[in-house]
């Protein structure tokens, strides 16, 4: 649940127009609220000074190590809450900015208002359709071996319903999830409910998956009963050999793999496979994370070419969408997970990003039911 104290830190955040992030862990029980009183600023996640953050990376970008860092300037857990003191956090605030977003006696702010961003235009079915059977015929001509679209669907904002109450209910619905919300200038406001790490570092070593294919069975089917096509198996295959030549170009070794097994997403099962490494020193993350982001799961095979079409088909519409975001150095871990199962918000609208993998084999029917199955992850708090 979201505490009283996080919800003042962040409404406070909000009508002072400063950067804040608030999420729940995969299987957590309470929220971490963060707010920065400064504005995020582009820095290496891996590699370079040691301190607590969030950071937010978008989809395309020429360093994939390079992200929005908000500081952790002040921070408010299930326990309370702790400020910057240098890069370390501690009880006492340091500034009267750090003070007034947790003072008890500070304004009572009704709503957490939504900043005006950007306002994507919807990507209709038969345009998505074709834009997918151009997908299938690049593959076909030997350009690629899949390719990531995706699409946009709007939806009006529930009148009444607080943005923070939107997080809580998602949280609920999703216990799987890392559930998130995020707010600055530099990245808009995005809603996220994502099944997917990216690359996690704690005192137990490196982490990260092969999450591909996607089923949406009845409720009350066993998982373990799924079969899935050939396709799927080959394309969450090729996933798991991106992410094996990326740990190998970086000389990571004794890296630990799962067999491929069925795991449960809200509505949607996935074929999932689990990488284990010992950790490396900063400079091999750095580039271990430039190799993994963005993975083939999020752009397609090989990644050069899978990036040219998907730009020149969806323009930069993506900006955080498959994009990672995550703690960083909180408590020795990080953890930075894929930006799926996402919308962004602007004023009254949210914007629900959908998407697929495309294949040799795929039909554009399929896929767009697909993307519908997908949208329910945050449309059914909508």
């Amino acid at each position: 649940m979201i505490n009283d104290m996080q919800r003042a830190a962040c409404k406070r955040a909000n009508a002072n127009g400063l950067p804040f992030a608030i999420w729940r862990d995969p299987f957590g029980a309470d929220f971490t609220a963060l707010i920065s009183t400064s504005a995020p600023q582009l820095a290496p996640v891996f590699g370079g000074p040691a301190a607590p953050g969030f950071v937010m990376a978008p989809f395309s970008c020429e360093d994939g190590n390079l992200a929005w860092t908000f500081a952790a300037d002040v921070l408010v857990s299930a326990g309370g809450a702790r400020y910057r003191d240098g890069n370390a956090l501690g009880p006492r605030p340091q500034t009267d900015e750090q003070a007034m977003l947790t003072d008890p006696q500070g304004p009572a702010i009704d709503r957490l208002e939504v900043p005006q961003g950007e306002n994507p235009a919807p990507t209709e079915r038969e345009s998505y359709m074709a834009r997918v059977a151009r997908a299938v015929e690049k593959i076909g001509e030997g350009g690629c071996d899949k390719i990531v679209l995706s699409r946009i669907d709007p939806r009006d904002l529930p009148a009444g319903r607080d943005l923070l109450d939107l997080t809580e209910h998602l949280a609920q619905l999703h216990p799987h999830a890392f559930v998130c919300l995020v707010s600055s200038q530099e990245t808009g406001t995005w809603l996220t409910a994502t099944p997917e790490v990216l690359l996690a570092r704690d005192a137990e070593g490196l982490r990260t998956m092969a999450l591909a294919g996607t089923q949406w069975p009845d409720p009350e089917t066993d998982i373990d009963s799924l079969t899935w096509p050939q396709k799927i198996i080959d394309e969450q295959a090729h996933v798991a050999d991106f992410i094996r030549d990326a740990f190998a170009a970086e000389g990571f070794s004794d890296v630990e793999e799962t067999a491929p097994y069925t795991v449960r997403a809200a509505n949607l099962c996935h074929l999932r496979s689990d990488f284990r490494a010992p950790s490396g020193d900063g400079a091999a993350l750095g580039r271990l994370l430039g190799q993994l982001h963005p993975t083939s799961a999020v752009c397609g095979m090989p990644k050069a070419p899978a990036m040219e079409f998907i730009l020149q088909e969806e323009g930069a519409t993506r900006r955080f969408y498959t994009g990672y975001l995550g703690p960083r150095d909180l408590g020795g871990a990080t953890s930075l997970y894929v930006n799926l199962r996402s919308a962004s918000v602007s004023g009254g609208k949210i914007f629900l990003h959908v998407g697929g993998g495309i294949v040799a084999a795929s039909d554009p029917a399929t896929e767009w039911e697909e993307t519908v199955e997908k949208s329910k992850t945050i449309g059914a708090i909508l």
